[in-house]
């Protein structure tokens, strides 16, 4: 068995790379061209092989597929062509895909969700064995600011199931590894509803609201990635991204990690 991961090098790459190496599972990390270090990083978190493909090119993702038994999808963020992408990975032959998808693709307000959306149709349609993932925003990106100011381009007041990364990677090292995942779409929320004003007060910070045109400004995105992220900025003041931590609970066979708990950890770490 060997289970390859496309995206391998970012974050959510890396961390399913290292739920896989504590199982002792073979994995293949595909890494983008044009990424210095990215593939002795991998090889660092246990990647037992390595590879460079640009998903955007059919040949050179059919090769870095080859023999895999399973892959683990991740397309790179907010891609304006994500759905091409993944049908790439899709046509190479491998006989399981997991697709790492974002929780309530369907929301068309939020124009990459509703493009991973179109990911999700194609798996529908396909041959293949497969299992979508559908994860909230990250605790992890959570972090204190150099000012001690938490800023947004949003209300700092809307809701968020923000989830641990390492969780992710856990239910993603599971669903790859165990039988009875076929066909199912998993979201995984965290275990609590909490404001980015929350967080700020268990980050000892102060929350404070960006003006969204300053943040145009402010971006070095420009193009597809900075609109889509831009619309769903709107879609957050509205109404936040709320979900539900039950399936996730029952996938790890425990409560999933709490936002403090999240934060706490990552304030051990050395500098």
């Amino acid at each position: 068995m060997t289970i390859a991961v496309t995206g391998a090098a970012g974050k959510t790459g890396r961390a399913v790379l290292a739920a896989l190496a504590e199982l002792g599972v073979p994995t293949r990390a595909l890494v983008r061209p044009g990424r210095p270090g990215s593939t002795s990083a991998v090889a660092d978190l246990g990647a037992t092989e390595t590879v460079t493909a640009d998903l955007a090119d059919a040949s050179q993702v059919a090769a870095a597929l080859s023999g895999a038994s399973a892959a683990y999808v991740i397309a790179p963020n907010v891609h304006p062509d994500e759905p091409s992408l993944v049908a790439n990975v899709l046509a190479a032959g491998v006989p399981r895909v997991v697709y790492h998808s974002v929780l309530h693709p369907s929301v068309e307000a939020m124009p990459h969700h509703w493009a991973k959306a179109r990911v999700e149709e194609a798996l529908l349609a396909s041959d293949l064995d497969w299992t979508v993932l559908q994860p909230c925003a990250y605790a992890q990106n959570l972090r204190v600011p150099a000012d001690a100011v938490l800023r947004v381009p949003y209300s700092v007041d809307a809701r968020f199931a923000f989830v641990d990364l390492l969780d992710v990677a856990a239910v993603a090292a599971s669903v790859l590894t165990e039988p009875g995942h076929s066909y199912a779409s998993y979201q995984l929320a965290g275990p609590e509803l909490l404001s980015v004003a929350d967080a700020a007060v268990l980050l000892g910070v102060r929350a404070e609201r960006q003006n969204i045109n300053e943040w145009y400004l402010d971006t070095p995105l420009r193009g597809y990635a900075r609109d889509a992220l831009g619309a769903m900025f709107a879609y957050y003041d509205e109404h936040g991204l709320v979900g539900n931590p039950r399936v996730i609970t029952a996938l790890l066979g425990r409560a999933p990690t709490a936002v403090a708990d999240v934060l706490a950890r990552a304030s051990e770490r050395p500098e």
